[in-house]
């Protein structure tokens, strides 16, 4: 039951469910376009994701106005898929040859990023949105939290998360928010 409903076999299900994580995410980037937001991303593929968004808001016919017809946005992610792909800690700018995440192959042969194997404060692939960096910032928080927690950590634990720290604090050092 699970291979025809999720699974691997050629039920439809899950090219169903791809195609609407796919709209999903268009009109997630419409947003974005829409609200100017991609204009104040920051990090190492920031101005490759300013890019494509500018060109994925041009091929949308994009006047101010966010595409409401859902067959027209279905044509679009076919047509000119961005590959950008928004998530909690990071917006992903999918380029195969850079990326450091596990890549898997769906029914098309397209190479997608997994976001669950994301390396964002490695990865050339990364760029940042506001929401991303409070994310971030909130898990320094919970992470400061956790290494003053009583009963007092075990000392490898203890490193492990300070290490964890101190690697989301300089990250976001490095990519300070700019403002355009």
């Amino acid at each position: 039951m699970f291979e025809g409903y999720a699974g691997t076999s050629d039920s439809g299900f899950r090219a169903e469910v791809e195609s609407e994580q796919a709209l999903a995410r268009g009109e997630h980037l419409l947003a974005m376009i829409e609200a100017h937001e991609h204009k104040d991303l920051v990090g190492p593929a920031a101005e490759e994701a300013r890019r494509r968004l500018e060109l994925f808001g041009e091929q949308a016919g994009f006047q101010g106005k966010v595409i409401v017809d859902q067959r027209r946005l279905e044509r679009l992610m076919k047509r000119g898929d961005p590959a950008v792909y928004p998530d909690k800690y990071v917006t992903c700018v999918h380029t195969d040859a850079t990326a450091l995440c596990r890549q898997r192959r769906d029914t098309r042969a397209q190479l997608r990023p997994d976001l669950g194997s994301c390396q964002p404060l490695a990865c050339p692939n990364v760029a940042l949105t506001a929401d991303n960096r409070t994310a971030l910032r909130a898990e320094t928080t919970r992470l400061d939290a956790e290494l003053v927690a009583r009963p007092a950590l075990p000392p490898l634990m203890a490193r492990l998360l300070q290490g964890r720290r101190d690697e989301i604090a300089m990250f976001l050092a490095r990519h300070p928010q700019e403002h355009s």
